[in-house]
């Protein structure tokens, strides 16, 4: 997706369609680029998503993670404690299902907790919430890591428990979220990102670059106009690509790919 020709082709409302704020995150940009129907079935109609396996494990794994680095837990064994207390149980069809996602989690952590064996940073922030303006509209989001270098540098972390290069994973919205984040570090938290990374759960690989502070002025355009859009309520023309991969497919009116 091409974010100047995004922005050409979706001019602002006229002011006075606008209300006063909006609040605006990641999850609801990614929908109404994607697909505007969906941003209207899950953001505007309150429709929920229902829980896959997938689904399950990525938050139960997120919040493993997030309390093994709070109490800075000193073993694997107390890693897997929390993974076993923080099991999301919903979106199994059957208990061997749920034991086969069960242990493929616990495959996750066991290769996780060799990784941070060798780690020189310091896990300075987990879970950390941003909010910041933009214009009228308010920026929120939420961090999964926060690593501090040796020399002083930041790193942003964002964990994926899903396969690289799985369906539904797009390189441009990957890049789109971690750039989001990056600029929340700057606006909301107080200090200069150098690194954003993407941090593969299930395989220990990482996929880091440099933070890139020249495309903020394009990142907060977008952000400010996808606003300006949604608080007006304006719905563009569903976009049928997405369909394989969205969780309302077997429903949507608009579906093309309902089996």
């Amino acid at each position: 997706m091409n974010l100047p020709a995004w922005l050409a082709a979706h001019p602002a409302p006229p002011a006075q369609k606008r209300p006063r704020s909006f609040e605006i995150n990641f999850s609801r940009l990614r929908a109404y680029l994607e697909c505007p129907w969906e941003y209207k079935l899950r953001f505007v109609d309150g429709r929920r998503q229902p829980f896959t396996p997938a689904s399950a494990l990525g938050m139960t794994i997120h919040k493993a993670l997030e309390a093994f680095h709070r109490e800075e837990a000193p073993d694997l064994g107390r890693l897997l404690e929390l993974y076993e207390r923080h099991f999301h149980h919903a979106g199994f069809d059957d208990p061997r299902l749920k034991e086969q996602w069960y242990k493929k989690g616990e495959g996750m952590l066991r290769r996780y907790w060799k990784d941070e064996e060798g780690r020189r940073t310091r896990a300075a922030y987990m879970e950390r919430e941003f909010i910041f303006p933009l214009g009228p509209h308010t920026v929120r989001g939420m961090i999964d890591r926060v690593d501090e270098h040796p020399d002083g540098r930041f790193e942003v972390i964002d964990y994926k428990t899903g396969a690289e290069g799985e369906a539904g994973e797009s390189s441009f919205f990957q890049d789109l979220q971690l750039r989001i984040y990056g600029l929340g570090c700057k606006e909301a938290l107080g200090f200069d990102p150098a690194l954003l990374t993407l941090y593969y759960v299930a395989t220990g690989h990482r996929k880091t670059r440099e933070y890139d502070a020249s495309g903020e002025g394009e990142l907060q355009a977008l952000l400010g106009r996808a606003a300006d859009l949604m608080a007006a309520g304006k719905l563009l023309p569903p976009d049928t690509s997405f369909c394989p991969s969205c969780v309302f497919r077997k429903t949507c009116q608009f579906s093309v790919a309902r089996d």
